[in-house]
């Protein structure tokens, strides 16, 4: 059986991180004086995004082209909050902190600049459906989520995404890994958990482009029309 012990002590950790995030919005707030009201809503989120901080490599290979496909998210993945996972399979989302867009658009656009340059290939997403590509990624997302340990210095963020690279002219299977990372969270404030996030995207999108670069060809237009 279960030690109660335990489980009281990781649902006060959670509540302790949600209440912290809710008392350093409200010193913001009263920061702000009369500039800024929020009418009976409370203080604001704090927003945050999730942009590829490394050089863009904008290749000039035309003739592969790749097409990133709309991630499919893990039960309650999706949208604005930043998910935390519990024990016993149960979820909720941090209180005064989110996402600037939606999840599901944040991972797209972080992959097709991250893992193009990182591998030297030419990545096209939302607005490009139309153009002639040797290829699909199709991109699942198992894990994207903060999940708070017993103490402050267990917490992490955990991030595990499967890729499925598929040739468009025949369906050919190319490739389908699965690349995870697990994050350690420095403290337990929304700055800390967000920098975890990026560092389990850059991890990911590296693993991602060293797999790609050497089977792109297999999406050269040339190819793809044999």
């Amino acid at each position: 059986m279960e030690n109660p012990t335990r489980q009281l002590t990781n649902s006060n950790r959670v509540q302790s991180v949600r209440a912290l995030f809710v008392g350093a919005a409200a010193l913001m707030l009263a920061g702000c004086g009369p500039l800024i009201s929020f009418g009976d809503d409370g203080p604001a989120d704090d927003v945050f995004s999730l942009e590829y901080d490394g050089a863009n490599v904008n290749t000039s290979d035309m003739a592969t082209i790749i097409y990133v496909e709309e991630p499919l998210m893990s039960d309650g993945l999706g949208g604005v909050d930043v998910a935390v996972a519990l024990e016993n399979r149960k979820r909720t989302s941090l209180q005064g902190v989110r996402w600037s867009s939606s999840s599901t658009d944040l991972i797209r656009d972080y992959f097709i600049r991250a893992i193009g340059s990182m591998s030297g290939t030419r990545l096209l997403g939302q607005g490009a459906i139309d153009v002639r590509a040797g290829c699909r990624l199709g991109v699942k997302v198992w894990a994207f989520e903060f999940v708070p340990g017993a103490s402050a210095g267990d917490d992490r963020v955990d991030i595990e995404v499967e890729f499925t690279l598929v040739r468009y002219n025949d369906n050919r299977l190319i490739g389908q890994p699965t690349l995870s990372a697990s994050s350690q969270v420095s403290a337990a404030n929304g700055e800390e958990i967000i920098e975890a996030f990026h560092d389990g995207m850059t991890r990911i999108s590296r693993e991602a482009g060293q797999w790609l670069a050497p089977i792109a060809g297999e999406c050269a237009l040339a190819a793809a029309n044999e």
